[in-house]
């Protein structure tokens, strides 16, 4: 093989489509992590997918010890380039990246496969690169419309790079909507702008953990995704339209009836936009880690500083501020209750939203739900109340009416007894 394989030239090898074609049930998302991952390891080693098969194949059937295998080296040498990049790949990106390798080979049972040895070593950033408020504007001045919402949705929601990109306008649609509303998305525009108080929820699965899990937005989130859609074309609004796309107007023109899905922006893609913020526009400088250079902004430092201010700002605690990022904690009650209470997490969301401020001063009034709420209950209360002495008065009626019945009854058989006693032709006529 010469040259560098594109995204096509995998897709188009014929052991790749029947990996794929054997891959069934997984999202798009899936399928694309799966072709990077194979495309860098066949550039790396310039082999295509089928030629990787046919190696591994040939040592299997003859017998080759683990040590003389070809992939035990190749995937040595593989390891040692991405532990040594300049990305400063972590433990669990570099093991992911071999597990979707590997799993091309275990889905056609070539099996065993080599298992690279990967330093666990994880140098951590000094927490004076953490990320501050200031950086974020400066993110935020210094980028179009759509990362511009983007970063402001990443730092309010906690989501992941992936999961925030996963967003359709549905999503958005459905996380301002109230119970058995039925919004349009002008409408749901509308009532974003028309209330200062709303907390949207996006009701997800975690892509990388698939949780489900609730996402809460506030109102600079809303005003954010409502702002680019309302700037963008109307064929771009169909409910599964992305709301984090590419850039139309940078796109050849054979590219811009794509279908949707096929317009939005891609994680490497994001990483790319931020790469040059450092690289080429200078807005920041890059930082040194264990003596590598990375970009001191990444999307993943934004996810950081929600939990941050969460946990250490609006003092929520741990294990409410995994649930909000999507998380699990690991313990064992959780397979006998839902730990994603709506209610409490919602309340705690509110609570922590002055600090999760970007642009706009959060002041949230009181929580309207909570007082509604309360409201609905006395309500409740009220009406069973006043039903349960309609129905005490109905039932103390009844007994009236069956005790007048019964005096009567008796007062009749007291006066026969008394006519008996008294009459005595009467008595006689009663004994014939």
């Amino acid at each position: 093989m010469s040259g560098k394989l594109t995204k096509k030239d995998i897709e188009n090898d014929s052991t790749l489509k029947k990996f794929l074609k054997k891959k069934t049930g997984i999202s798009s998302s899936t399928i694309e992590g799966y072709i990077y991952a194979i495309r860098d390891f066949c550039n790396f080693t310039n082999k295509n997918p089928t030629e990787l098969y046919n190696i591994h194949k040939k040592d299997l059937i003859e017998r080759t010890p683990e040590f003389d295998m070809w992939l035990n080296e190749a995937f040595d040498d593989y390891v040692t380039y991405l532990v040594n990049s300049k990305k400063n790949y972590s433990y669990g990106t570099i093991n992911l990246q071999i597990s979707k390798i590997k799993s091309f080979y275990h889905i056609f049972k070539l099996k065993p496969t080599p298992i690279p040895d990967i330093s666990k070593k994880k140098i951590q950033e000094d927490f004076k690169h953490a990320l501050t408020v200031e950086d974020i504007r400066k993110a935020i001045k210094n980028s179009s419309p759509t990362y511009q919402a983007f970063f402001i949705t990443q730092a309010q929601t906690g989501l992941s790079l992936s999961d925030a990109l996963l967003l359709d306008v549905k999503d958005f649609i459905d996380a301002v909507s109230g119970k058995n509303e039925d919004l349009t998305l002008k409408e749901a525009i509308y009532k974003v702008k028309s209330d200062s108080n709303l907390i949207g929820c996006f009701d997800l699965r975690r892509k990388k953990t698939d949780i489900e899990f609730y996402t809460f937005a506030g109102p600079e989130v809303l005003h954010s995704i409502a702002s680019l859609l309302e700037s963008r074309d109307e064929k771009y609004l169909e409910p599964e339209s992305p709301i984090f796309m590419k850039n139309i107007s940078r796109l050849p023109k054979e590219d811009g009836n794509k279908h949707l899905q096929d317009l939005r922006l891609k994680p490497r893609v994001v990483e790319n936009y931020i790469d040059r913020m450092h690289r080429y526009r200078k807005i920041f400088n890059r930082i040194e880690v264990n003596g590598k250079e990375r970009n001191y902004f990444r999307s993943h430092k934004l996810r950081k500083w929600f939990a941050n201010q969460l946990r250490n700002e609006a003092n929520i605690n741990t294990d409410d501020v995994k649930y909000l990022m999507g998380q699990k904690t690991g313990d064992v009650a959780e397979r006998y209750f839902n730990p994603n209470n709506y209610a409490n997490l919602k309340n705690n969301y509110r609570k922590a939203l002055p600090h999760l401020s970007i642009n706009e001063e959060v002041v949230m009034e009181e929580n309207l739900e909570a007082i509604e709420k309360l409201q609905k209950e006395n309500k409740q209360l009220k009406d069973l109340y006043e039903n349960d002495s309609k129905a005490k008065d109905e039932e103390i009626k009844n007994l009236k009416a069956e005790k007048d019945e019964e005096m009567a009854r008796m007062d009749k058989r007291i006066k026969y007894m008394e006519q008996l006693y008294l009459d005595k032709e009467f008595a006689k006529d009663r004994i014939k």
